[in-house]
């Protein structure tokens, strides 16, 4: 399901760089591609295929290395800013909630700004215990991750920091879906935020919510999961099952 990934809206990139460069819908669609189809491009409601889209970005005097190049550097900029958007906040006391809340985009233009959107808003309902999250933006995240085949970085920060407003069905859903695709996803770099990613479902769950449907399953594919090469991600499983073995205690 390849349309369906969020691509980093190649079509928002391509309007930028095509206003930047000075060239109109019209100049870039030429005779062959519709006015109508790529102002649908441009604002993610539709896909070119490669034929069409290599077309419209020579019409726009580059070449598809020179417009992939750019948009490579252009994702990888929006990544880096979300991401230490998101760390600042859980990070941040009382005090940079109200700065946090004015990082929500108001008129989002895609739909990565979007699911920007509901990462921030699930961090601040997470920590104020204040809905932020609408249920439209709810049903947004699992239908975009259902529709996902092959995961990036972005689709597991975005379970990652979503499961904080998720209910048990879709926890168990994704936990099942990403650790059945294990041999993708735990090594190299995508080892220890498939790793953070259970953890964190695996607290919300069992912990949190005090959910013990699930947690003989989760328990066991992390003791599976957690090898001696991540000793961090081992110390911090060993705290949050200390931490439930006291709260068990205390009832």
């Amino acid at each position: 399901m390849i349309d369906e990934k969020i691509n980093f809206d190649v079509g928002a990139f391509f309007k930028e760089i095509r206003r930047t460069r000075g060239y109109t819908q019209k100049d870039a669609g030429g005779d062959y591609i519709s006015k109508s189809q790529l102002s649908r491009f441009e604002n993610g409601e539709t896909i070119l295929t490669a034929e069409k889209l290599y077309y419209a970005i020579t019409q726009i005097s580059m070449t598809p290395n020179e417009f992939f190049n750019a948009f490579n550097d252009y994702k990888l900029d929006r990544l880096q800013e979300l991401y230490r958007t998101l760390d600042n906040i859980q990070l941040s006391l009382k005090d940079g909630i109200e700065k946090s809340k004015t990082l929500i985009i108001k008129k989002p233009k895609d739909k990565f700004e979007r699911l920007s959107n509901v990462m921030i808003k699930s961090v601040l309902q997470d920590i104020t215990g204040k809905k932020y999250v609408s249920e439209e933006e709810y049903l947004l995240v699992g239908d975009y991750l259902s529709a996902i085949d092959y995961w990036s970085e972005f689709e597991m920060k975005l379970l990652y920091y979503t499961c904080l407003i998720l209910d048990e069905g879709d926890i168990r859903w994704f936990w099942e879906m990403i650790t059945d695709r294990a041999h993708h996803f735990n090594k190299g770099n995508n080892q220890r935020l498939f790793l953070a990613t259970l953890l964190n479902s695996y607290e919300t769950t069992v912990l949190d919510r005090q959910n013990m449907e699930n947690a003989a399953l989760f328990r066991e594919d992390l003791e599976k999961f957690i090898v001696k090469k991540e000793p961090t991600m081992l110390i911090i499983f060993t705290i949050i099952c200390s931490k439930r073995h006291q709260k068990i205690v205390r009832r």
